[in-house]
């Protein structure tokens, strides 16, 4: 990016917050319908190999009656503290200047280089302070760390500090890839089963650490519902019976119980919209934790939208997680289109 670049970008910064208030789709007053879990492709494909652009992006929110979609354009997973560094200051830039050139479509989870924790903490104070990120998003681990590993423990203290939101998206991890799994063969994939399962380790990683009840004011969404989380809750509070493990170690890791520490969380339903799957999180999770994502550009748009259109629920939950209950965690998109 050239200087000249960079300082229109930078100047342009503090547009973003503003830029929520222009417009949408529809007639003024409307609630604004905000998709969590949308992907910006920095090389114009994705790992799929689809071709991506910023205008096909836009069409999409068109076509399916979406305002306005907070964008991530993923991990940075560079070991070498310079390369990640550039990696991540260049797609965060390059994000920011896609949501100027279509204001109140895009918003932004800011890319973290955090295998450079020194690194990280300065691209944190770089995307909230000067880019106006609305948040972050993290992969369920880099290399063999998941996020309740020690090292990240700077990481998430300037998070809590900041009241950041977090979004959290699987990835494959070293354990488990097509060099240790015979069947990951033709169409079969991580996003089978091993992404699901990434995040469900990630989550249970952070209650290792205690990372969500010591620093309460990072607000996490996790994506896909969470993955396989919430079908193993039960599995964890019986455990309080099983010999090995004990009540008194239960209460210690989960002081309320499992639920509740789940319940803290905020989860995108994208690939989750089955009856089974979202009456199974309606049950453990608070209405207003529910968002809408649709998982573009591996998805069409349209996948989420109709899969969420034929679920039967209240019109007041519809609309919380149509948009109001992440206009809640992002307060510049707070304003009605």
């Amino acid at each position: 990016m050239s200087s000249s670049t960079r300082r229109g970008l930078l100047l342009g910064g503090a547009a973003l917050a503003a830029s929520a208030a222009l417009p949408g789709l529809a007639a003024p007053g409307r609630t604004r319908s905000i998709d969590v879990h949308h992907h910006f492709e920095p090389t114009h494909r994705n790992v799929d190999g689809n071709s991506w652009s910023i205008d096909m992006a836009v069409e999409q929110l068109d076509q399916n009656g979406i305002d306005t979609a907070i964008a991530y354009a993923g991990p940075v997973l560079d070991v070498d503290p310079a390369a990640a560094r550039g990696k991540a200051r260049e797609w965060n830039e390059w994000s920011t200047q896609h949501c100027l050139d279509h204001p109140g479509r895009f918003g932004l989870f800011a890319s973290l280089p955090m295998n450079d924790v020194d690194g990280t903490l300065a691209e944190i104070a770089y995307a909230l302070d000067v880019l106006e990120a609305d948040g972050f998003g993290l992969s369920t681990q880099y290399q063999a760390a998941w996020l309740g590993d020690p090292k990240f423990e700077p990481v998430f203290q300037e998070l809590h500090r900041r009241k950041a939101v977090v979004f959290v998206h699987p990835a494959q991890a070293p354990c488990c890839t097509p060099d240790t799994l015979s069947y990951e063969r033709g169409p079969i994939s991580a996003p089978w089963i091993e992404f699901p399962t990434n995040t469900a380790r990630t989550i249970l990683s952070l209650w290792a650490a205690k990372t969500t009840r010591r620093l309460p004011d990072v607000k996490f969404i996790f994506c896909h519902g969470g993955g396989v989380t919430a079908a193993l809750l039960g599995r964890f509070e019986g455990f309080a019976g099983w010999r090995g493990v004990g009540a008194a170690a239960m209460k210690d890791f989960f002081p309320d119980g499992p639920y509740a520490e789940f319940a803290k969380l905020y989860f995108e339903c994208a690939q989750a919209y089955s009856p089974e799957v979202f009456e199974m999180l309606r049950k453990v999770v608070p209405p207003t934790h529910l968002l809408f994502g649709s998982d573009y550009s591996y998805f069409y748009l349209s996948h989420a939208a109709k899969q969420f259109a034929a679920l039967e629920m209240p019109d007041a939950l519809r609309q919380g997680i149509r948009g109001n209950n992440a206009a809640a965690l992002f307060p510049r998109w707070q304003r009605p289109v």
